[in-house]
C-alpha cells in the first residue's frame, strides 16, 4: 500500500474513533444529564411533602447514609464486570474472535446474577451492624433504609451487564435510553409513595425514606425491560458474521477467570467515590465531636448539607464525566489493541519503536471533550450555587450555598479521575490504576482530621479534593509515559475551555452582583428567575466563545458548528 494510502487509513481510523467517542458521549451525556436533572428536581416536591426544611435535610442525610452502603455493596456485586466485559468483548471483536466475545458475555451474565443475589443477602444480614455510630437520629431507621435497597441490589448487576454488552458494540443509545426510563420510573414511584405516606397517612419520615430508596428496584426493572426490548428489536445486528467459524478453544472456566481478573481493578477504581464517602460517613461524627463544640443535631444537619444536599446536585455535573469515561473504554481499547498488535507483528520482522499515535490522539480528544463540558458546568454551578440551593431546598441558606460551591469545584478533579482511570484500564494497566487508588485513600485518611480541625465540616470536602487531585496527577504522569503524551499538547487542548469559562464567569458574575444589589435574597420563584437568566446568558456566552475558537466542533461536529457560526456571523 502506498504511503499516502496508509496515511489516509490512519486518518480514517482516527476519524471513526473520534466519531464513535463523540456519538457515544453525546448519548450518554444527554441521558445522564436528563436522569440527573430528574433526580435533582424531584427534591422540590419531595422536601415539601417530607416536612419542614430541617426535617427534610435530616431525611436526606438518612437517605444518603443508606445509599452510601448500598453503593459499596453494589460495587462488590457488580465487581467491575460490566466495564470489564465491555473492554474484553471489544478486545476479542477487534481481533475477529466474535464467538469468544459472545461466550464471554453469557458467562458474565450468569456470574452477575449469582453475585447480585449473594450480595443482596449479605447487605440484609449486615444492616444492623452497619447502622451504628452514624450521623442519623435512630439506628432502626438506618436498618430500615438499608434493607429497603436489598431488592435493587439483587437485580441491578444484571442490568449493568446488559448495558456493558451493548457498549461493547459501541452502541450507547440503548444504554442511554434505559437510564432515562429507569430514572423516570424510580422518581415516579418515590414521589407517589412519599405523598401517600406523609401527606395522606401521616406516616413516619423513616417509612417515606425507605420507600424512596426501594424505588431503585422499580427503576431497575423498567430499565431491564427497556434493554430487552431493544435487543429483540435489533437482534439481527448482533448476530455472528455470515460464514464465521469459532476457532478459539478458550474454555468457559478460563473466560470466567478472565472476567474476574480484569474486573477486580474495575471494582476498586469504580468504588473510590463511595469509599471516600464511607470515610466521611464513619469519621465525620467522632472527629467533629473531638474538634467542635457543635451539638449532635447541628452536626447531623451539616453532614446532611454537604454529603446529601450538595452531593446530589453535583451528580448532574459528574454525569458528563461518567458518560465520557464509560464511552472512552471501548474506543481507547479498540484503538490501543490495534496499534499494539501492529507493533508486535512488525517487531518480528524489523526493529521498530512502539507508536501509539491514534491512541494518543483519542486520549487528547477525550481530555478536550472533558474540559469543554466539565469546566463550564462545574464553575457555572459554583457561581449559581445560591439560587440553585434555594430553588431545590426551599430556603436561603448561606451554609448550603458555600458547601455547594466547594462541591462544584470538587467535581472537576472527581470527574477527571473517572476519565483518567478508565483510560488507563482501557490500556490494560490495572496495576498502576489500583496503586493510584491506594495513594488517594491514604491521602484522604491522613488529611481528614487536621482539615476538619482547622476548617470544620467543610474540611472533609477539602480532604476529598486533595485526594482526587493527587490521584489525577499520578495517572497523568503514567499516561504521558505510556503513549508519549506531551504536557504542552494537553494544555493546548484545555486552553479554549479555560478562556471561554473565564469569560462566562466574568459576565455571569457581574450579573449576579447586580441581582444581589437590586433584588437581595429572593424567594423560590425569584431564585428560579435568577437561575434561568444566569444560565441562559452564561451558556450563550460560552457557546459563542468556543464556537469562535473552533472548539465547539469537538462537541457537536464540524458541520453543525459551522452552521452555528454562519447563523451568528462568526468568522
Amino acid at each position: 500500500m502506498p504511503k499516502n494510502e496508509k496515511d489516509l487509513e490512519v486518518i480514517d481510523q482516527e476519524a471513526r474513533a473520534k466519531a464513535k467517542l463523540n456519538e457515544g458521549s453525546a448519548w450518554m451525556s444527554i441521558s445522564s444529564m436528563v436522569s440527573r436533572i430528574i433526580g435533582v428536581l424531584y427534591i422540590i416536591p419531595w422536601m415539601r411533602w417530607i416536612g419542614d426544611p430541617h426535617t427534610g435535610t435530616q431525611a436526606n442525610a438518612l437517605y444518603s447514609i443508606g445509599y452510601n452502603y448500598y453503593l459499596i455493596f453494589l460495587s462488590v456485586a457488580i465487581a467491575g464486570v460490566p466495564a470489564a466485559i465491555s473492554k474484553q468483548m471489544t478486545n476479542y471483536m477487534a481481533r475477529g474472535e466474535y464467538g469468544t466475545s459472545r461466550r464471554l458475555f453469557k458467562s458474565g451474565t450468569i456470574l452477575m446474577t449469582i453475585t447480585g443475589l449473594v450480595c443482596a443477602l449479605l447487605l440484609y444480614l449486615a444492616a444492623p451492624a452497619l447502622s451504628q455510630n452514624l450521623p442519623a437520629a435512630r439506628e432502626e431507621d438506618v436498618v430500615l433504609v438499608i434493607r429497603s435497597l436489598v431488592p435493587a441490589l439483587a437485580v441491578i448487576p444484571l442490568l449493568s451487564i446488559l448495558r456493558g454488552g451493548f457498549q461493547a458494540y459501541l452502541e450507547m443509545k440503548q444504554s442511554a435510553i434505559s437510564q432515562v426510563t429507569e430514572q423516570i420510573a424510580r422518581v415516579a414511584y418515590m414521589l407517589v409513595a412519599v405523598y401517600v405516606i406523609r401527606q395522606l397517612l401521616d406516616g413516619s419520615v423513616a417509612a417515606a425514606v425507605g420507600h424512596s430508596t426501594f424505588a431503585a428496584f422499580i427503576g431497575a426493572v423498567v430499565a431491564i425491560i427497556t434493554l430487552v426490548f431493544y435487543y429483540i428489536r435489533d437482534k439481527d445486528q448482533y448476530q455472528l458474521p455470515e460464514g464465521y467459524v469459532d476457532t478459539n478453544t478458550v474454555s468457559t472456566k478460563s473466560l470466567l477467570f478472565e472476567i474476574v481478573r480484569v474486573a477486580i481493578p474495575f471494582v476498586i477504581t469504580g468504588s473510590i467515590v463511595e469509599v471516600i464517602n464511607l470515610i466521611d460517613m464513619n469519621t465525620y461524627m467522632p472527629m467533629m465531636q473531638q474538634v467542635s463544640d457543635l451539638p449532635h443535631d447541628q452536626l447531623v444537619y451539616q453532614y446532611g448539607v454537604f454529603n446529601a444536599n450538595a452531593r446530589r446536585v453535583i451528580q448532574i455535573i459528574l454525569s458528563f464525566a461518567t458518560a465520557i469515561a464509560s464511552t472512552s473504554v471501548p474506543v481507547v481499547t479498540d484503538t490501543y489493541i490495534r496499534e499494539l498488535t501492529h507493533y508486535r507483528r512488525a517487531k518480528l520482522t524489523q526493529k521498530v519503536k512502539a507508536s501509539f499515535t491514534k491512541t494518543r490522539e483519542v486520549i487528547l480528544h477525550t481530555l478536550n471533550l472533558f474540559s469543554l463540558v466539565m469546566l463550564p458546568a462545574s464553575l457555572g454551578m459554583a457561581l449559581v450555587a445560591g439560587p440553585v440551593y434555594q430553588l431545590l431546598y426551599g430556603i436561603y441558606d448561606p451554609l448550603g450555598e458555600w458547601y455547594l460551591q466547594i462541591s462544584s469545584v470538587m467535581a472537576i478533579p472527581m470527574g477527571l479521575f473517572s476519565v483518567l482511570v478508565m483510560v488507563l484500564q482501557a490500556m490494560d494497566d490495572q496495576k498502576r490504576a489500583m496503586v493510584g487508588i491506594a495513594l488517594g485513600v491514604v491521602m484522604k485518611l491522613i488529611v481528614q482530621y487536621p482539615l476538619l480541625a482547622v476548617f470544620g465540616s467543610e474540611g472533609a470536602m477539602y480532604a476529598s479534593i486533595l485526594a482526587f487531585v493527587y490521584m489525577c496527577a499520578y495517572y497523568l504522569v503514567i499516561i504521558q509515559s505510556q503513549v508519549q503524551l506531551r504536557t504542552k499538547a494537553v494544555l493546548s487542548r484545555l486552553s479554549g475551555a479555560l478562556k471561554a469559562s473565564g469569560l462566562m464567569l466574568l459576565i455571569d458574575g457581574l450579573l449576579l452582583v447586580f441581582f444581589k444589589v437590586v433584588i437581595g435574597a429572593p424567594n423560590r420563584l425569584g431564585a428560579l428567575v435568577e437561575l434561568l437568566v444566569l444560565a441562559s446568558v452564561g451558556a450563550f456566552v460560552y457557546v459563542l466563545s468556543i464556537s469562535k475558537s473552533r472548539q465547539l466542533d469537538v462537541i457537536i461536529g464540524q458541520r453543525q458548528a459551522k452552521r452555528l457560526r454562519n447563523f451568528f456571523h462568526i468568522g
